[in-house]
């Protein structure tokens, strides 16, 4: 609870002087890889929504267009723009061929893991550019995650902040049953990605 107070008072009053500008701006600059708190500011925007100051179905949807968007920019300066990335020195180094190297071997897979990594979730669309996968893939791997995503830290936030003393006691009850099931789920999401992979 201590964190979310902290997340509030550092958010809440660029959404309050910006309001949906400051989610759309700073998840779409997060797509192209610049470091920005798109995913706290949506988080945030979802926590207030609870108390009527932002509408929760705007937040959600002005959140996923921006980040969708946003990442097929990124694709997109990946894949046209190697070249001079790779004359820049951004790109260069083994970490960066191993990564490719992921990248075509598990497919939209990356997106969708990546999307909960901070730090890799900036990079990443870049990367699938860079490493030329193909549109169909990414299109269908950028939705994805981004659908989770936003579902994760806007819908599924807005319904624990709302419902957070019953939702903490079946939590402190049962711990070891909701990370199997999350687990399992996430689980059985990569493993479909990666079988559709080798189809």
């Amino acid at each position: 609870m201590e964190h979310i107070n902290e997340l509030l008072m550092a958010m809440k009053p660029l959404l309050e002087q910006y309001g949906y500008l400051a989610l759309i701006v700073s998840i779409f600059l997060e797509g192209i890889g610049i470091p920005m708190p798109g995913q706290s500011l949506m988080i945030a925007a979802s926590i207030i929504s609870s108390e009527h100051v932002m509408n929760l179905s705007l937040v959600m949807i002005i959140s996923w267009l921006s980040c969708f968007f946003g990442n097929t920019c990124g694709y997109l300066i990946g894949y046209y723009f190697e070249g001079w990335l790779d004359k820049k020195g951004y790109i260069s180094g083994p970490k960066m061929q191993k990564l490719q190297s992921t990248i075509q071997k598990y497919g939209p897979a990356c997106l969708v893991v990546s999307r909960f990594v901070e730090g890799m979730k900036q990079f990443m669309p870049l990367a699938c550019g860079i490493a030329k996968m193909s549109r169909k893939e990414f299109l269908l791997g950028n939705a994805l995650a981004t659908t989770i995503w936003v579902a994760v830290f806007s819908l599924l936030t807005n319904f624990a902040f709302e419902h957070l003393s019953v939702l903490s006691q079946f939590y402190t009850d049962h711990r070891y049953v909701v990370w199997s099931s999350a687990a399992l789920l996430f689980s059985l999401m990569i493993f479909a990605l990666l079988k559709r992979k080798k189809a």
